[in-house]
């Protein structure tokens, strides 16, 4: 799947050291001329490809903003974007090419299974992996090699997803079920978000079911859901992968209210989706997310967590530039501390002013499109999470959900 000569090469450089950029090496920045090389593996094709289109252009826009203020060090950005057709081998084979390419970061993957397959390779080679989607709770830990953590994300992980998940099933001022039925996309994303809920629900769980979206029926599946009669469902999917089972629900006899995760409340919704809850990331529509959008004139409305890929490749950046190097082990030192803290705000197109103040000895905190993104050392944020229901066809926000919330366990 991979150069072995390349692995070897990789390895032998950290442990000597940094040699030049032209090595694949990356080393001290010094304005070389050589390019720092960065990758992306998304799912540009199948049914995740709207996503991953989006994606791509945000992450394309992020390299062009370091670039427009100098690159790293002085070194432009290069950044090779690979599909992964939102599958895990496919995503490791493209990986691969990356290490090849000689890569010190990359953003992705997008699901939680392809991340979980790349981060021990990345974390082997100590280079820098970053994902603006996958949730799945075990990536908390994921990435680990030498005492440091090589797999971040710039979403936050479904632990705090269940905890808002299972506040809408148990809360009065929502469902206030006795009984929930859990339905999950069948896998790592799946099962980590319902065994997640599983620990923060109040009501019985009275059903845990699997679903393939690709399946030509799902008329034994919602019988599994509903023979015991839940109070309400719980569902677990993405854009994309929802409709199909969502549209068999609604041409059948059961009726009782979902929550469901984040993601599926956008575009326009089927008349069916009336009284559904969503625990959705917050987006706050800061002041840098509009200034990204009005970057990609191309695109009308960023596509669930394609902001998230923007801020990744951005912070491996700031961290390069905050370091004076270009490398894995660099990058995982250092993103934590430009992703928060008391430094310095920058933000979208930021890159001459981080330069600017690496320069002048100062430290930096970058606030992205996503949000503040101020990393943990498990190098993930705790973002804030709306309850959003759909009121006579329009999405409602309800309830915001900070920081202080999922610090407290679910307990303010």
């Amino acid at each position: 799947m991979y150069s072995d000569s390349r692995r070897g090469v990789l390895k032998k450089c950290i442990a000597a050291g940094s040699l030049g950029l032209s090595s694949g090496c990356l080393g001290t920045l010094g304005g070389s001329g050589d390019t720092v090389q960065f990758g992306a593996v998304l799912p540009l094709s199948g049914a995740l490809a709207p996503l991953g289109q989006h994606g791509k252009r945000m992450v394309e826009q992020a390299a062009s903003d370091v670039n427009a203020a100098g690159g790293i060090g002085g070194n432009d950005v290069e950044v090779t974007i690979l599909d992964t057709e939102a599958n895990a081998e496919t995503a490791v084979e493209q990986y691969g090419t990356l290490v090849d390419r000689g890569v010190i970061g990359f953003v992705g993957g997008l699901v939680s299974d392809a991340s979980l397959a790349l981060a021990p390779e990345a974390a082997s080679d100590e280079i820098m992996e970053v994902s603006p989607a996958s949730t799945a709770p075990q990536l908390s830990t994921a990435g680990q090699a030498n005492g440091r953590k090589f797999f971040g994300r710039t979403v936050p992980s479904d632990g705090t997803q269940a905890l808002v998940m299972a506040k809408v099933v148990d809360d009065s001022l929502y469902i206030d079920a006795d009984s929930v039925a859990l339905l999950s996309l069948d896998n790592s994303f799946g099962a980590g978000l319902a065994e997640a809920q599983r620990e923060a629900l109040d009501a019985e769980v009275v059903a845990d079911v699997r679903y393939d979206p690709s399946s030509e029926s799902f008329d034994d599946t919602l019988a599994e859901v509903f023979q015991n009669d839940p109070d309400a469902v719980s569902f677990t999917s993405v854009s994309g992968q929802e409709r199909g089972i969502l549209d068999a629900y609604s041409q059948s006899e059961y009726d009782v209210p979902w929550v469901l995760s984040a993601g599926m409340f956008g575009g326009d919704l089927p008349s069916y989706f009336e009284g559904f809850y969503s625990a959705s990331l917050s987006s706050a529509r800061t002041q840098a997310y509009f200034e990204l959008v009005r970057r990609l004139p191309d695109i009308d409305q960023p596509r669930a967590y394609s902001v998230n890929a923007y801020d990744a490749l951005f912070l491996m950046a700031c961290a390069a530039e905050q370091a004076g190097e270009a490398s894995g082990p660099a990058i995982a030192e250092t993103i934590q501390s430009v992703s928060g803290g008391s430094g310095h705000t920058v933000s979208v197109g930021d890159f001459g002013r981080v330069r600017s103040l690496t320069d002048a000895g100062r430290s930096v905190n970058y606030q992205g499109a996503s949000g503040g993104v101020d990393l943990t050392a498990d190098l993930e944020p705790l973002s804030s999470y709306l309850i959003e229901q759909v009121n006579n066809g329009s999405v409602e926000s309800l309830e915001l959900l900070q920081r202080q919330f999922f610090e407290s366990g679910g307990n303010q």
